[in-house]
C-alpha cells in the first residue's frame, strides 16, 4: 500500500533509539525526510547515517527537549533545512522506576519537562509550520501505563495520561486546518532502554529480570513483547495520506495488554 508519504518532511523527537528511531525507519522507507532530534551526538549521527542508506534527505539536531529552547531549536533547524513540515512526531519520554515516596523533587521536574511539556513545546513551535501543508499529521507517542495500571510506573502514567488529554485538545483546535492529531500507546516493546529498566522494575517487585520480563509477556494475549517495527507501521499509517480522518484519537498497540471493554 503506497502511504503517500513520499517527499514528506517528518520531525521526530527522542529518534537516535528505540521507538523514536524505529518510526524514524518506517517513515524513511516510505520515502518521507527525516529530522531527527537527540541529546547524544554519536548516536544521532548513526541514526542519521542509517537513515539516509535509506536514499532520503536526513537531519540531526543535537539539543535538549527538556527546555522550550530546545523544543524552539529542534523544529526551526527542521525548517531552515528542508523548508517545511508534514509531520511531527512527538517521542520523548523515559521512566523513573518508583513510588510517589520515592521520587524525588529533581525526578519530577525532569520527568515533566521531558515527557510532558516537550510534547507542548514541540507542538507550539510547529503548529505555524504545519499550518501551511495540506493534511499534516501530529503524532504522539506516550505509553499503556497512561491506559493500564503498572506499579511502580508513576513517572509515566501521569505524564502519558496528560498527552492523551492534550492529543484531543490539539485535535480540537486543529481540525478546522485539516491537521490531525492522534496518540499512540505502545505496549512491552523489545528496545534497548527496557534492559536497565526491566533491572529496576524487577527490583522493586523483589524478583528477577527474567521473571519480570516474562509476567509482562503472560499478561498480553499474544504471549510476548512488542517488536520496533510493529509500533512504527501502525504509526506511519497514523501520519500518512492514507488518514486524514481519525483524529484526537488514541490507538493502543499493547499486544491485548489492555483488557478493559
Amino acid at each position: 500500500m503506497d502511504l503517500g508519504l513520499k517527499g514528506k518532511v517528518a520531525a521526530i523527537s527522542g529518534a537516535s533509539q528505540g521507538i523514536g528511531y524505529a518510526i524514524a525507519l518506517g517513515l524513511a522507507a516510505e520515502g518521507a525526510n527525516i529530522s531527527l532530534s537527540a541529546r547524544g551526538k554519536e548516536r544521532l549521527d548513526r541514526a542519521v547515517k542509517d537513515l539516509e542508506a535509506k536514499a532520503v534527505k536526513a537531519l540531526g539536531v543535537q539539543c535538549d527537549l527538556a527546555t522550550p529552547e530546545g523544543c524552539h531549536q529542534f523544529i526551526e533547524k527542521t525548517i531552515a533545512h528542508f523548508g517545511g513540515l508534514d509531520i511531527l512526531v512527538n517521542n520523548v519520554g523515559g521512566m523513573i522506576p518508583g513510588t510517589l515516596e520515592t521520587m524525588s523533587e529533581e525526578g519530577w521536574k525532569e520527568i515533566i519537562s521531558r515527557n510532558l511539556m516537550s510534547y507542548v513545546w514541540c507542538t507550539r513551535s510547529a503548529i505555524p509550520h504545519l499550518k501551511k501543508r495540506q493534511h499534516a499529521k501530529i503524532l504522539n507517542v506516550s505509553g499503556f501505563t497512561a491506559k493500564q495500571l503498572l506499579p511502580g510506573s508513576i513517572s509515566t502514567t501521569i505524564p502519558n495520561t496528560a498527552i492523551i488529554g492534550f492529543s484531543k485538545l490539539m485535535a480540537g483546535e486543529l481540525g478546522a486546518y485539516g491537521i490531525t492529531v492522534n496518540n499512540i500507546c505502545p505496549g512491552f516493546v523489545n528496545t534497548e532502554g527496557w534492559g536497565p529498566r526491566s533491572e529496576a522494575m524487577a527490583k522493586i517487585r523483589n524478583i528477577t529480570m527474567e521473571q519480570f520480563r516474562k509476567s509482562v509477556s503472560d499478561q498480553t494475549l499474544v504471549g510476548r513483547w512488542a517488536e520496533p517495527d510493529e509500533i512504527s507501521d501502525v504509526a506511519a499509517f497514523l501520519v500518512s495520506e492514507r488518514n486524514n480522518y481519525m483524529t484526537g484519537t488514541t490507538v493502543e498497540v499493547c499486544g491485548g495488554l489492555c483488557r478493559y471493554i
